[in-house]
């Protein structure tokens, strides 16, 4: 027989299961991007692309109810041309690979420096031309953007972006002295696609999406512009957390994220905090910041596969092979969460070689290449959020 102490707890405990859900929050570099303007709208016209299927594949198997996709090319001054609605039409909201189809009804698709022509010479070639010349290295306006798909509404008069933030405005910046020239230092931008702050609301909780998608930190020579600028586009991150005095956003409003609020951060910021090319402070400041989940972002519960831990890069690594998210041996890409929210579970969508999931990331001769779906994996984080 229950004592009477026993049916006070009991419905206490259901509440608690009534008054908590969990929200999914994943990034995932697609790699939908060509060199030229359009192309990815053609491609996603209709649902015959094998790679774009597997993409999908993916998504669906995780489902996560808010996404971050980089390297998703739309129009460089923002919104969809038509081709993330084909790509949720097409394959996201069609069953791929015997996986149930997943619809979002809100996106939010922002503008891009990528691709964007500076009326001055940056790479003093004597020539103003495209890509090197782009205040962010693109093809074309719009290349390598980055798109967010939510179940959720998005508070899209409430975001907030950093995209015109010259990087010389950046206090004790990292600008290799001598190579830039003083017009081009007057126009070049820190944020290589954008830096935004999204507020999405899940129940009449708000939860602000910190996203960006820095330069990798290769590609340059002796003077290393795109490690120092992949360095200080990290640091903006940590500022906009910082709330730091120097920021004015794209409408003239001062500072970054209040102390109350609560967000995750996503992108493909390549960079790792063990190997790789790029200077490590910046992503070391970030991982350990002290309003970051440390937790998820160097602990017990960081993003794991058991796919990774069965790779082997092509050069030696030190990190930790399952924490890697990138074929190359790194770990790139991020989704981490203010110290106040609860972390249920996280992960790596890499499967290993005895998975039944195993040919959405391979070929049909079960090689793992980037042709044939992304370099980058899938990582998602599951938020323990309290019903309003």
């Amino acid at each position: 027989m229950l004592s009477r102490y026993n049916y006070t707890i009991i419905p206490f405990f259901i509440e608690r299961l009534l008054l908590t859900q969990t929200l999914r929050v994943a990034m995932f570099n697609v790699s939908m991007s060509e060199p030229v303007s359009g192309q990815i709208l053609k491609q996603t016209a209709n649902a015959e692309n094998k790679r774009f299927s597997k993409l999908a594949a993916i998504i669906q198997s995780v489902r996560p109810d808010v996404l971050l996709l980089c390297e998703f090319d739309h129009p460089g001054g923002g919104g969809d041309d038509g081709a993330l609605a084909n790509f949720r039409r097409h394959y996201l909201a069609v069953p791929q690979h015997e996986h149930v189809g997943i619809e979002y009804l809100y996106q939010y698709c922002p503008p891009s420096n990528t691709g964007l022509l500076s009326p001055f010479d940056l790479n003093s070639d004597g020539v103003i031309s495209l890509p090197e010349d782009g205040l962010g290295f693109g093809e074309h306006h719009g290349h390598f953007s980055f798109v967010i798909l939510s179940r959720y509404p998005i508070q899209v008069d409430q975001i907030r972006s950093w995209q015109h933030l010259l990087w010389r405005d950046m206090p004790e910046h990292c600008i290799p002295e001598g190579f830039y020239s003083e017009q081009a230092q007057s126009v070049l931008r820190l944020s290589s696609k954008n830096h935004i702050v999204v507020p999405i609301d899940v129940n009449n909780q708000v939860i602000h999406l910190l996203c960006c998608h820095p330069t990798p930190p290769v590609f340059d020579g002796e003077e290393k512009r795109n490690a120092r600028r992949n360095h200080d586009e990290l640091r903006l991150v940590t500022d906009i957390i910082n709330n730091a005095d120097y920021l004015v956003d794209d409408n003239g409003k001062n500072g970054g994220l209040s102390k109350a609020d609560s967000f995750v951060v996503l992108g493909d910021l390549n960079a790792d905090s063990a190997d790789g090319d790029g200077i490590k402070a910046a992503i070391q400041g970030l991982i350990y910041h002290r309003r970051i989940n440390r937790s998820v972002s160097a602990g017990t519960l960081t993003p794991k596969s058991l796919g990774g831990r069965f790779h082997r890069p092509w050069q030696p690594r030190s990190g930790r092979s399952n924490e890697w998210t990138h074929l190359s041996g790194l770990r790139l890409d991020y989704v981490l969460p203010s110290v106040d929210l609860s972390v249920k579970q996280t992960g790596v969508f890499w499967p290993d070689k005895k998975d039944p999931l195993r040919h959405l990331i391979t070929n049909e001769k079960g090689k793992e290449r980037a042709q044939d779906g992304s370099d980058h994996r899938l990582v998602w984080v599951d938020l323990q959020l309290c019903s309003q």
